[in-house]
């Protein structure tokens, strides 16, 4: 957790910033936004551990070592505290602590009980939550620009963590008005910086699986990103306006967001070939793999069996990796004065700068992130024999090998002669050609696409240039059996006869 008390006398107020558990991503950073800020005497971070994450090296923030389940200590730790900003940690205990759903109901909502509860008796005047956009974009629906008052909590949850950070949200704007306590919830979308844990750790884990070169769906669905510093931002902004405008802010949530929607394949994208990955370019249709999913866990369930050792193929995964979830930040410009300090540009730059540092917490060696190229790149050269032999462009290659497949089949394994197969292949061919000639410019609103005459139309030069290519081979060929039936050049018919012999020889010893 995170704290400030009370300082020396010097007119500033005193803060309070709270996370749970082991110091989240925004614990880090909200700290060191409030010690810049210069508008608190003193910041405390409280956490029942050492934070992982470097804490700001300011004389105003101080760790202490605090655990919820201690009342006393929280009491005390509170005392004098004017503000209170209270930081999901069910993403962070997830990823670092065993993850089962008892240790995290016991973090976030019975640690955000007693953590209301002394705050009340601490006489905390404000207490800012951020949780998720998650708890209102469950399931496999789309959400599209949607706002605080169209976006309401589902009537199930896609998970146990969605529906338990929803508690958390509901017990702090409940306690809205107790005791004079004023608060609000922000809600970020896929928030993501440096020392990330959760986003990062999720995009680098798909790159290992067995789907890392795969899109699920059609690619083109876009998701609201939010960076970490601009999160930190509207918490600073959100207190504020509960000092100035409470009865407008008080009791309600917002949506934080970078305000640039982006295609979510495409953040992917570069946060792989900034980790060494190739891009993923096949795409895989998301309905497929999600009917896949839920059989699975449908087996898992009933029988016990996994079928599949990557936890990547779940349904809430595909979800969020097929599906677009935008949302509308008017409220929280308007209210809260919340405009982002750090483009999605700039936020996604600095954190591929930290991947350096994350390397070992990610999984990937120094040798999975080099650049070197390989013997096979450089003998087979950037041709497109090369790009087919080395997987570069997997649509050519799986094409490709599937042609040769069919035709060593169609020629050597029927039971059809060479003739009869060349014959059959060019009348299926002819026919596919005749079908598509016949076919509609527009067939259930797909469109085909003609092969126009030009490219069946053989230029006069060309076919001049063959024709002359044929006859002097024919004339060379000619010439040949002249010279060996005169007899003139005996060099060249004791090679035919060598050859010859040698041929009768080895069949003689067949």
């Amino acid at each position: 957790m995170a704290t400030a008390g009370a300082g020396p006398a010097t007119g500033k107020s005193a803060a309070s910033a709270v996370t749970f558990g082991r110091s989240t991503l925004l614990g880090s950073h909200l700290a060191a936004a409030l010690a810049a800020s210069g508008h608190w005497s003193a910041v405390a971070v409280l956490d029942p551990s050492p934070a992982p994450l470097p804490l700001p090296a300011s004389p105003h923030v101080r760790h202490h070592a605090v655990d919820l389940s201690d009342p006393a200590r929280l009491a005390s730790a509170l005392a004098g505290a004017d503000a209170v900003f209270h930081v999901d940690a069910t993403t962070a205990a997830a990823s670092g602590g065993d993850g089962s759903f008892l240790s995290l109901h016991r973090l976030a909502a019975e640690g955000t009980r007693r953590l209301l509860a002394a705050c009340r008796a601490a006489g905390v005047r404000r207490v800012v939550y951020t949780g998720s956009a998650d708890v209102v974009a469950a399931g496999a629906r789309d959400v599209v620009n949607a706002d605080e008052d169209s976006a309401p909590y589902p009537d199930k949850f896609g998970n146990a963590v969605s529906e338990l950070r929803a508690q958390v949200e509901m017990m702090v704007l409940d306690a809205d008005g107790v005791d004079g306590m004023r608060t609000c919830v922000l809600r970020p979308s896929n928030m993501f910086g440096p020392g990330d844990s959760s986003l990062l750790r999720f995009v680098a884990g798909y790159a290992r699986s067995p789907f890392g070169k795969f899109v699920i769906g059609g690619g083109s669905n876009i998701s609201d990103f939010t960076y970490v510093e601009n999160v930190a931002h509207a918490n600073i902004c959100a207190e504020q306006a509960l000092c100035s405008d409470a009865a407008s802010v008080a009791g309600k949530p917002f949506f934080v967001t970078n305000n640039e929607p982006m295609e979510i394949w495409e953040f992917m994208s570069c946060i792989m070939e900034a980790m060494g990955c190739q891009r993923p370019r096949i795409n895989l249709p998301a309905k497929v793999l999600l009917s896949v999913a839920l059989f699975s866990n449908v087996i898992h369930h009933r029988l016990g069996f996994q079928m599949f050792s990557t936890p990547l193929l779940h349904p809430d995964t595909i979800y969020f990796l097929s599906c677009t979830r935008t949302f509308n930040t008017s409220k929280a410009r308007r209210l809260l004065g919340y405009y982002p300090i750090v483009s999605l540009e700039d936020g996604i730059m600095k954190t591929v700068g930290s991947f350096s540092e994350l390397s070992d917490n990610l999984g990937f060696s120094r040798k999975q992130r080099s650049c070197e190229s390989s013997k096979a790149d450089k003998l087979l050269g950037s041709g497109t024999a090369a790009d087919i032999l080395l997987w570069r462009d997997e649509k050519r290659t799986f094409s490709f090998v599937t042609v040769l497949f069919l035709l060593f089949y169609w020629f050597m394994l029927s039971d059809r002669t060479f003739v009869s197969s060349a014959a059959k292949f060019l009348l299926v061919t002819s026919l596919a050609l005749f079908i598509h000639g016949v076919l509609p410019s527009q067939v259930f609103g797909f469109t085909v696409e003609k092969v126009t005459s030009d490219h069946f139309e053989v230029s006069q030069s060309a076919l001049r240039n063959s024709l002359m290519c044929l006859a002097s081979a024919w004339n060379g060929g000619i010439h040949k059996l002249r010279v060996l039936a005169e007899g003139e050049d005996w060099s060249t018919l004791l090679k035919k006869l060598t050859a010859w012999c040698r041929m009768l020889l080895a069949r003689s010893s067949g």
